[in-house]
């Protein structure tokens, strides 16, 4: 590989962890780790990683509790959720937050692999991405591909026509740096 793509890796099994860590590392990867999503989210903003592999269940802040702050974010990662989880809403629901993919635990450390590979499988431009607008008459919140920013389109919510723009960035107060 040309130039090592970075994986941060969330789980708080340890040994999963450090198992997929080792395996990511002998195929070239620049690996970080973390055991729950607050430390992910953290080193997501420090070190940018091309993909996180994210458990659901965790300690203080959980696999959705990641997606749901990444979502619509332009520069967030792609996230491979894996998962013991059965219930259907809970998949569903990190599918609609913007998974890419979804891993059932226990799997067979290939099979995830693969999953990685898929996703760094095509160039960036390929994928749609999607940017937070608000409508200012109804305060509907629309996810639009970028590409339509500027155009007009009616509301989901009122259907009212409005322009597609950018919603403000919300404003998460002050982030300390060591």
């Amino acid at each position: 590989m040309a130039e090592s793509k970075k994986i941060l890796v969330v789980d708080d099994d340890d040994t999963l962890r450090e198992s997929i860590l080792a395996v990511l590392g002998e195929r070239g990867f620049t690996t970080y780790a973390a055991d729950d999503g607050l430390e992910a989210r953290r080193l997501i903003d420090r070190h940018r990683p091309d993909v996180v592999i994210l458990d659901m269940m965790m300690p203080r802040w959980g696999g959705l509790a990641v997606l749901e702050h990444f979502k619509g974010k332009l520069d967030a990662p792609r996230f491979i959720m894996v998962s013991a989880n059965e219930i259907a809403k809970h998949k569903d629901y990190a599918q609609k937050l913007g998974v890419a993919t979804y891993v059932r635990k226990p799997f067979a450390m290939e099979h995830l692999m693969e999953h990685v590979d898929r996703s760094f499988a095509g160039p960036i431009e390929k994928l749609v991405v999607k940017v937070a607008c608000r409508c200012p008459y109804c305060s509907a919140r629309i996810n639009v591909p970028k590409k339509f920013l500027g155009r007009s389109a009616d509301c989901p919510g009122c259907k009212k026509s409005i322009e597609m723009q950018p919603e403000a960035p919300l404003d998460e107060g002050v982030k300390l740096v060591p």
